[in-house]
């Protein structure tokens, strides 16, 4: 999951971040989703964290 996230942030780092609509994070572990959700958010990608 993460070397994606990677890829999303380098990608708006440079100006160019990618055009995907919504991301829905999913996962059993909080603080990793809560991690990926901050990251996101920070770049401006629209984030939103999926639940069970």
């Amino acid at each position: 999951m993460l070397p994606v996230v990677t890829l999303l942030e380098e990608a708006a780092f440079h100006g160019q971040p990618f055009d995907i609509g919504t991301v829905f994070v999913h996962s059993a572990n909080p603080t990793g989703a809560a991690t990926v959700v901050q990251a996101l958010t920070r770049w401006n990608y629209r984030v939103r964290r999926a639940t069970a």
